[in-house]
Formats: structure tokens, C-alpha cells, sequence
């Protein structure tokens, strides 16, 4: 049996071959425990954001949500989730989808339960591996460890020329006009170890280095681009010591600077930002008196009001914008300028939901009142009206959260008049 253990959801709109995957499948055996299934892409969307899995084991064409949007959906609130799609198109373009959503494996219907738990193990070492890079490791004192630490020492002077040499002497390679920002990252075990995981993470992103201080992870990280990935490079980040090091970390990020002399004042204020939290999370160093200086992409207030008012920022968005279809988790972002994962995460610990299912709240309560007062609306226009052009999704949203279907809604209260 293989030591790691990770977790699966299944999702399939055929139910024979949903109930034969979930039964018959020696998931324990082969490294998996399965948490959950769903018949449908808006079912699966919700477990996903519910249960966090590891793996999902995905249909591509399934009603209301299709496995590549859910892919590209899921991946915003779980950046380092692993998808397998399972699918009887054998089609090119099925297939390019499946390459630009980053999935683990494409397996095609029809297929055996020993096909599919072959597939299942090979998946299972591809996770392994994938992990087992960002696992701490032992790593030997190198040079940008020590040009780090003169860098962001407080008591060591280096001016911005002897900086960018040893930066470069070190490997990190970059070209001005450049950016630069300082992560502290706040874990119970901070060691070089640690400070290693994190270093392949941030790696991916921008030039980085990072070493281990006072209990905590300082990572000096530099961009040629205004840090436009910063917010997928903090959510893996998060993630990953949530994965990996089995604990929430409290990240405090400083302001964007673009000179190597800041180097000092922007660690005071990452390490500034991650004292003051009080709970984990992502938090922005801010000076009230400049704060239009603060990095637009970063992930927040580094106090507990400023979250709250952002879940309240989207608690408005929703109640004014339920019809419009397009309305999401990701365009709702975007707006209030944080990452999707930050926000769902903080909107369940604020608010007590998902995102996905305070929208669906909002629109099946104004349906309900529509449905109620207005006999002579066609069920086609409630749905519209409440942000559904598929009579048959809003449908089935309806009877999932009020237990009963709008049509059996409307002719009971008929009777009962």
C-alpha cells in the first residue's frame, strides 16, 4: 500500500458507471480515499470547494458545468488539485483541453475497473512525485541564503549595486525595471528545510530566495512584470504549507518596491504585517498614511475588519447582481482586485458559506418570492430573472435547495387557493 493517502472526488452524470467507480474501486488500496461524488459539473464545483480533495476524478460533458470549465473553476479555489478527466470523446480537442487545464491524466470510455485502477496507481505515483518536489528536503547553507540574510539584515549595509551583484552572483537573474517584495511566512517548524518548499514554490513565479529567521520564513522575491502572478504564487504558497508542512501558515507581504535599498524596509513591514494577524491567512502590509503604494494585487488587510469588509463587498455584489448569468466567484474577484481562493476561503469563515452557494441562496430566494406573487411568470423567465438561461438547471437548483420543483411549487399553491 502507498504511504501518502490522498483524497478524491468523483464525478459522472452516468449513475451505473458514478456508483461502479465509487464501490469498486479499491480506493485504500491504491493510496486514494474517496470523500464524495456528484452527478453534475455545479455538484462537484460544491464538494471541490467543500472538501478540498486532492484528486478529481472527472466526466467531461455533464449537465450544467462541463469538466473543463469545472477544471478551470476548481483550480482558482485549490491551486495544486490534481485533474483527471474520464471521458468517452476521443477527440483532439477534448484532449487540447485537457492539456491547457494542466490534467494529471485523460482516460477515454468505455473502461474496466482493473483499467481504471492501473490508471488510478500510475496517477497516484504522478501525485507522488509532484508532491515529493515540494516536500522540505535537507539543503546545505548556499550562497543566496547568505545573500538573503545580508539583504535583509537590519544591521548590514549593502548598497543597491553591491545587492543586485550578489543577487545575480547567487542565481537569481534578473533585468531592470524590475519589482521587488518581501514575504514572511509564519509556520510552527521554520526551518531551512521549510524555506526550501517554499523557495520551489515561488520559483515557478518570480526570482526568488529565501532562509529561515526568528521563527519565521522570509522570502525576498523580485518580478520583471508587477508581480501580475502574485496572487496565484500566495495561493499555491498557502496551500502547499497546508499540504505539505500539515499546518496554516500566517503570510504578511510588504509594500512593491522597485530598488534594492528597500530591501530592508520592505522585510520590517512583511514581518509588521504577519505580527498583527491574529488567525492564518494573507495579509498586506499597509501605512494608512500611503496607501495607494500597496501592491493592487496583493490579498488583503492585514486586519480581520478589512476581510470582513471584503466578504461584505461581495455579499452587496451578490444581493445587487443575481440575474446576471455571468456573474461568479472569479469576475467578483477580479473586481475587489483579491484571488478567488482567498476570497471563497474567507467568505466560508466569515459569512459561514462558499461563495458558489450564498449565490445560489440569493437567486433561489428571490425565485421563490417570484414564483409566490407572480402566478401568471413562466417558469422560463423566473429562471432568467434569476440568473439562469437553462429552464432545466434553474430547475434543478430549485427543488436541491427548497425541496420541491418550481412546477409541483406553483400547482400546490394553486390547490391551495
Amino acid at each position: 500500500m502507498p504511504e501518502e493517502t490522498y483524497t478524491v472526488v468523483v464525478a459522472d452524470d452516468e449513475p451505473e458507471l458514478r456508483e461502479a467507480v465509487c464501490s469498486m474501486v479499491r480506493w485504500e488500496e491504491i493510496g486514494f480515499r474517496l470523500v464524495g461524488s456528484a452527478g453534475n459539473g455545479l455538484d462537484a464545483l460544491q464538494l471541490v470547494e467543500q472538501l478540498q480533495p486532492d484528486l478529481l476524478l472527472t466526466d467531461i460533458q455533464m449537465p450544467f458545468i462541463s469538466g473543463t470549465e469545472l477544471a478551470k473553476s476548481v483550480r482558482e479555489i485549490q491551486p495544486l488539485i490534481s485533474i483527471a478527466f474520464l471521458s468517452g470523446y476521443d477527440d483532439f480537442e477534448y484532449a487540447q483541453r485537457a492539456i491547457e487545464n494542466r490534467v494529471i491524466s485523460y482516460l477515454l470510455k468505455p473502461i474496466s475497473m482493473a483499467e481504471l485502477t492501473a490508471a488510478l496507481r500510475e496517477i497516484h505515483v504522478k501525485m507522488e512525485q509532484r508532491f515529493r518536489e515540494l516536500r522540505p528536503v535537507d539543503v546545505h547553507i548556499s550562497k543566496h541564503l547568505t545573500t538573503a540574510s545580508l539583504l535583509l539584515d537590519p544591521y548590514t549595509e549593502v548598497s543597491a549595486e553591491e545587492a543586485e551583484t550578489l543577487l545575480h552572483e547567487s542565481g537569481m537573474v534578473f533585468t531592470p525595471p524590475y519589482a521587488l517584495s518581501v514575504f514572511s511566512t509564519g509556520v510552527r517548524h521554520a526551518d531551512q528545510r521549510a524555506a526550501h518548499m517554499i523557495d520551489r514554490i515561488l520559483r515557478k513565479y518570480f526570482s526568488c530566495c529565501s532562509f529561515a529567521s526568528g521563527g519565521r520564513i522570509l522570502s525576498l522575491v523580485i518580478s520583471e512584470d508587477g508581480f501580475a502572478h502574485l496572487g496565484a504564487a500566495l495561493d499555491e504558497l498557502y496551500y502547499a504549507c497546508r499540504r505539505m508542512l500539515d499546518e496554516n501558515c500566517i503570510l504578511g507581504i510588504s509594500r512593491v518596491y522597485s530598488s534594492l535599498r528597500c530591501c530592508r524596509d520592505a522585510c520590517r513591514e512583511a514581518v509588521e504585517a504577519q505580527e498583527k494577524a491574529t488567525e492564518p491567512g494573507i495579509f498586506r502590509y499597509e501605512d494608512p498614511s500611503d496607501v495607494g503604494t500597496a501592491a493592487s494585487a496583493s490579498a488583503g488587510s492585514p486586519l480581520r475588519d478589512g476581510v470582513r469588509s471584503l466578504c461584505q463587498q461581495a455579499m452587496r455584489i451578490i444581493a445587487a447582481e443575481y440575474p446576471d448569468e455571468s456573474l461568479s466567484l472569479s469576475s467578483v474577484s477580479d473586481r475587489l482586485h483579491v484571488n478567488p481562493n482567498y476570497l471563497s476561503a474567507n467568505m466560508k469563515k466569515y459569512v459561514g458559506d462558499t461563495f458558489i452557494n450564498l449565490l445560489i441562496r440569493e437567486r433561489m430566494e428571490h425565485a421563490l418570492q417570484i414564483l409566490q406573487q407572480s402566478g401568471g411568470v413562466r417558469i422560463a423567465e423566473v429562471a432568467a430573472a434569476c440568473g439562469y438561461s437553462d429552464q432545466h438547471y434553474f430547475s434543478y437548483c430549485f427543488k436541491k435547495y427548497h425541496g420541491i420543483s418550481p412546477a409541483k411549487l406553483r400547482r400546490t399553491d394553486g390547490e391551495n387557493v
